[in-house]
């Protein structure tokens, strides 16, 4: 298992294309936007009152994991990892050699690790550019350990997230052995949730789907929201998760592979 991982995470990293815009991209993107907005304020009103706090600024902008256009983005990243076998017809080396749950889970892992570090990168960044805004407005830095405790709890709340996307990008391309189509589903998927929400409402978020349930743990951390909503939306999640991954695996492993 640990060759397998390492192999794919060179294959990825021979890659600079899709490892920039496919992981790498949507934090450096949020990053740039604060950093203009944030210096448009500085240079109209000048120096700010009151303290800053770093861990739970940084808790907050982990909310990037539920942007469509970042879903689009992290979609493409991960259905590339994942349709390399099947562009060049390399399954069938791999196949007589290593079991089909290894092959499944290596790649599954690598897109995790990313999308993990590409979630690090948007809250260190954010406090980075705090820290840097709060020395030059001359104001005071707040480091208390509930705020860290936040963090840590949004960081959780984000990549269960995505590993919910990362499941059921896997799932389409294996499915349809296609790339394109599984980005485009994902990335409809979120759309139609939003859409879902401005048609019906507050009664959408009665629906089970993964976008609002991340936002039902968001909204209990950071704005106030019912535990009984976060915990029904912590269990959405990890349900999503199990049984994308579960139909993924359980997919793979009955395709016609050798000759591909």
């Amino acid at each position: 298992m640990r060759s397998l991982f390492s192999a794919e995470m060179l294959k990825l990293t021979r890659q600079p294309g899709i490892l920039f815009w496919g992981f790498l991209s949507v934090p450096l993107a949020a990053l740039v936007v604060k950093l203009v907005i944030a210096g448009f304020v500085y240079l109209r009103l000048g120096r700010q009152s009151g303290n800053i706090d770093l861990f739970l600024s940084a808790a907050k902008s982990l909310s990037v994991s539920g942007n469509s256009l970042g879903h689009l983005l992290f979609a493409l990243g991960v259905a590339t990892v994942f349709f390399l076998e099947y562009r060049y017809a390399t399954w069938r080396l791999l196949v007589p050699r290593f079991s089909r749950v290894h092959l499944f889970a290596a790649k599954l892992l690598v897109c995790l690790v990313w999308l993990a570090l590409a979630l690090l990168i948007a809250a260190i960044g954010d406090m980075a550019l705090n820290l840097l805004f709060a020395i030059l407005q001359g104001q005071a830095v707040d480091l208390s350990v509930s705020s860290l405790s936040s963090l840590v709890a949004a960081f959780g709340i984000a990549f269960l997230e995505l590993g919910v996307l990362c499941a059921l990008v896997a799932l389409l391309v294996v499915a349809f052995r296609s790339m394109i189509g599984a980005v485009i589903a994902a990335f409809m998927l979120g759309i139609g949730s939003t859409v879902l929400q401005l048609y019906l409402g507050t009664d959408a978020d009665r629906l089970p789907l993964p976008s609002y349930a991340a936002q039902w743990l968001r909204d209990w951390l950071l704005a106030g929201g019912t535990p009984a909503a976060a915990l029904f939306g912590f269990g959405v999640l990890v349900g999503w998760f199990a049984i994308l991954t579960g139909l993924g695996l359980a997919l793979f492993s009955r395709q016609q592979l050798a000759t591909e």
